[in-house]
């Protein structure tokens, strides 16, 4: 358990200390979120070639890598290309270039080797070349047409499924958005100016959540360096400390909420609004429920795949259906089979492969854009409401971690932290 920190953490951070109120603050602001959110969308559909690690060409370890690139966010001149009538021969011709294809090189490497050797065998035995050979065709299509409406349910159903399991994770995700904007504005109109250090530290946990949620949806993430520019040392030290990263960030927010001097309850049967105040906290917390429901249901789609005998029973399907399809060919295209082949397995193999790439949204879903997006609109937030960060924490006045260690006694390394409560 990390020890506790001093009362400086409550002073602004680092980024936050020289922050004017008015117009300077809410044009830098702007600026941060025109700017931030293009850079990180140029680095996360630039090429992966720049800095990659030596891969072959079509291993696994290659194709892992290279989800990362696969995260776009879009704008209008994107959505202008994504619509053009050019992105069919667009598309066509950058085949052997996706990600898709590369992916699929050892299935289709082998569907090919044996369409080459069916092809070859019965032109050799044609030849005469060969004799007292069997007879390798299938003289008959109606096995494959049996079970053709089979397969395409499969894929279908793979299909989908994968896809509702990438829309949830985006949606829960743009909840966090909307929840952390009307928290921080809960938060800063409701709690008092003269608790500056308790405002800036709702705004630093609340654009600290999300990436430590995303550190904890992410293999080979490092926190520490998410976090840098918008806790401070000794805060990301105790974060990076932490067990359940998002949980600790949720429960510094919970502590922070209780010690805020939220204003009284004024009830009045002539005045309508009187109720309002009295019910900040509760709404406050209601968003915080939200962060705690997006964590949880974030850690289910990460944790449970869709079940495991409907994707190997798809994978074993297809690969009987694509290993006989050569043999069914032959008699009616000839050579032609190769080609034919190679494309019916990588358009049945690709929707599979779609499928399965789906299917863990985490790590293809531009969650850094999602986070920055959110931290410079709390940023902006902060400066919309004047002098809320400049001000000094008073003398004895708890910080991050001092401020959980008193809500939850037992987390505390010695049990014995002043209360402030």
């Amino acid at each position: 358990m990390p020890a506790l920190l001093s009362h400086a953490a409550l002073q602004p951070a680092p980024l936050l200390r020289h922050r004017q109120p008015g117009a300077a603050a809410l044009k830098r602001a702007a600026v941060t979120v025109r700017s931030r959110p293009a850079l990180l969308r140029t680095s996360a559909v630039a090429s992966p070639e720049a800095n990659e690690p030596k891969y072959g060409l079509f291993s696994d370890e290659r194709k892992e890598y290279s989800r990362k690139f696969a995260r776009p966010v879009f704008d209008f001149e994107r959505w202008k290309t994504h619509r053009s009538s050019s992105r069919y021969l667009r598309h066509v011709l950058g085949i052997f270039e996706s990600r898709v294809f590369r992916g699929l090189a050892a299935p289709l490497g082998y569907v090919m080797t044996l369409a080459t050797g069916v092809a070859l065998y019965h032109t050799l035995a044609e030849a005469g070349y060969l004799t007292d050979v069997p007879d390798l065709k299938l003289t008959t299509n109606a096995p494959f047409g049996l079970t053709s409406f089979a397969l395409s349910l499969l894929l279908v159903f793979r299909t989908n499924s994968s896809y509702q399991r990438w829309d949830e994770a985006r949606k829960m995700w743009g909840s966090m958005v909307n929840r952390s904007r009307d928290f921080t504005r809960q938060a800063l109109g409701y709690v008092p100016e003269s608790q500056p250090e308790l405002r800036s530290m709702l705004v630093r946990w609340s654009a600290a959540y999300p990436r430590a949620l995303m550190c904890h949806l992410r293999p080979n993430e490092n926190i520490a360096e998410e976090v840098k520019d918008i806790l401070k040392p000794e805060e990301v030290k105790a974060l990076v400390a932490s067990t359940h990263r998002p949980n600790y960030c949720m429960q510094v927010l919970t502590a922070c909420l209780k010690s805020a001097q939220l204003p009284a309850a004024v009830t009045s049967n002539s005045d309508a609004t009187g109720c309002v105040p009295a019910g900040a906290a509760y709404r406050m917390d209601e968003n915080l429920t939200v962060y705690s429901d997006v964590t949880g249901g974030c850690e289910r789609i990460l944790r449970t795949p869709i079940p495991l005998s409907y994707t190997r029973h798809t994978s074993r399907f297809m690969m009987i259906w694509l290993t006989l399809l050569p043999f069914t060919l032959w008699d009616s295209c000839r050579w032609a089979s190769l080609p034919i082949t190679f494309i019916v397995s990588f358009l049945l193999l690709g929707i599979e492969e779609i499928g399965v790439s789906i299917e863990e949204p985490f790590t293809i879903l531009p969650l850094e854009v999602i986070a920055r997006t959110i931290e410079t609109n709390l940023r902006e937030l902060e400066a919309t409401h004047g002098p809320a960060t400049l001000g000094k924490a008073p003398e004895g006045a708890l910080n991050a971690t001092e401020l959980l260690y008193d809500m939850i006694p037992s987390a505390s390394p010695n049990g014995n932290v002043k209360s402030f409560f």
